[in-house]
């Protein structure tokens, strides 16, 4: 499933140029923050703002409308794959973001696997910001409550504007789509916006292919806190790929918890 995401801004030369991205790449999937008007003859949905879209370009139809009632995001189902497509206004007080992330987080925790893509206008160091607003802290700690990882790689800017730039726009996607290829990049290509665009691939033959494995427990009544917290941060995080960042990520927090609390018998 090939995916392009782009804040237009309402402009209509970038509306225009996106529809013949959408011919050149043979996109399944845009999502859009701040469109500036119906995408031709395509299906879209849109929330009730209208501030945020989800367009099916190719052969892929959605399967259902998960949820278009909310002001923040719209969610749709595609190829067994819930996709979401957001976006925050910076306008949103502290107060405001991180009730639209509560939301956001609640919707996505009935549905697997989940992509959570759009403008989020919360920047931080840790996905190649210059500077880390008061948005980083909310939408990490909620984003913990759900089976994701960031996809954003590099330190590229999403958002160009003079002298002006950061990386708001982010892709959140679960675990388990990250086995394949996800081919996550933004693009050099000239959008008409001040934003750059994304595109990212994910395809639900990752899950399909899924092999059987055990589960792993711990005994949570003897975790020792302190001790978690000195074994993540024994070594250093090293960018690099999303799916070997992953791994490396996974790895870290299972010795984390084997340092910390014993395990219980491996379960089926």
């Amino acid at each position: 499933m090939k995916i392009l995401q782009l804040n237009i801004n309402h402009y209509e030369a970038a509306h225009d140029l996106l529809m013949q991205t959408v011919r050149d790449l043979k996109l399944d999937l845009v999502l859009i923050s701040e469109p500036y008007k119906h995408l031709n003859d395509q299906p879209w949905e849109t929330n009730r703002t209208s501030k945020t879209v989800i367009s099916s370009c190719g052969k892929l139809p959605f399967q259902s409308i998960v949820n278009n009632k909310s002001a923040g995001f719209i969610a749709a189902s595609v190829d067994g794959i819930y996709i979401y497509s957001c976006y925050a206004p910076p306008s949103l007080s502290i107060v405001e973001f991180t009730d639209f992330l509560d939301k956001l987080t609640e919707d996505a925790k009935q549905h697997h696997p989940v992509a959570i893509a759009g403008d989020f206008n919360s920047w931080a160091v840790d996905w190649g910001s210059k500077q880390t607003n008061a948005r980083r802290k909310a939408l990490l700690e909620v984003f913990t409550t759900i089976d994701v990882v960031l996809l954003n790689y590099g330190d590229t800017p999403t958002y160009i504007k003079g002298n002006a730039s950061s990386i708001g726009d982010l892709t959140f996607v679960s675990i388990c789509l990250t086995r394949g290829n996800s081919d996550w990049k933004v693009m050099g290509i000239y959008t008409a916006s001040d934003h750059n665009a994304i595109f990212w691939e994910i395809s639900c033959d990752q899950i399909r292919q899924r092999p059987n494995s055990t589960t792993v427990g711990w005994k949570v009544k003897t975790f020792d806190p302190s001790t978690l917290i000195v074994a993540i941060d024994s070594k250093p995080i090293i960018a690099g790929p999303a799916e070997e960042m992953t791994k490396d990520l996974m790895k870290r927090v299972t010795h984390a918890c084997d340092a910390s609390t014993p395990r219980k018998h491996n379960m089926n």
